[in-house]
């Protein structure tokens, strides 16, 4: 399932779902995705930042440990859980917690997408 990521005014959001409804009502299916939009660039980036963006490159959509994914980034761990708790209220990544065989719990991350598109247009 594709995902995107962008920004969009609330006129071309309302026309893009009254398009999809428009082919529910024809009995064509829709392609499934996810879109994550923006009205304001300014918001856009504050969600989107290089690091995060080095960050959703890393991740695959198999579970990674956290540990993993901060030293692979070269990054503090804490730094990294804060971005992919923030990349998880978005719903651009989920998180679990396994048995870490005799030493506690650790974090599972990965991508919710296969692909995510990034778009912006100024």
């Amino acid at each position: 399932m594709p995902s995107r990521v962008g920004v969009e005014s609330m006129d071309d959001f309302f026309s893009r779902m009254k398009d999809n409804a428009i082919e529910l009502d024809r009995g064509t299916t829709v392609r499934p995705g996810f879109h994550l939009s923006f009205e304001d660039p300014t918001d856009f980036l504050e969600v989107i930042t290089p690091a995060r963006l080095r960050l959703l490159r890393e991740i695959t959509t198999e579970p990674m440990a956290l540990s993993v994914l901060a030293l692979a980034l070269a990054r503090d761990p804490s730094a990294v859980r804060r971005d992919v708790a923030l990349l998880e209220s978005q719903c651009l990544v989920t998180t679990s917690r396994v048995s870490n065989s005799g030493h506690g719990k650790r974090t599972m991350v990965k991508r919710v997408a296969t692909r995510i598109e990034l778009a912006a247009v100024v």
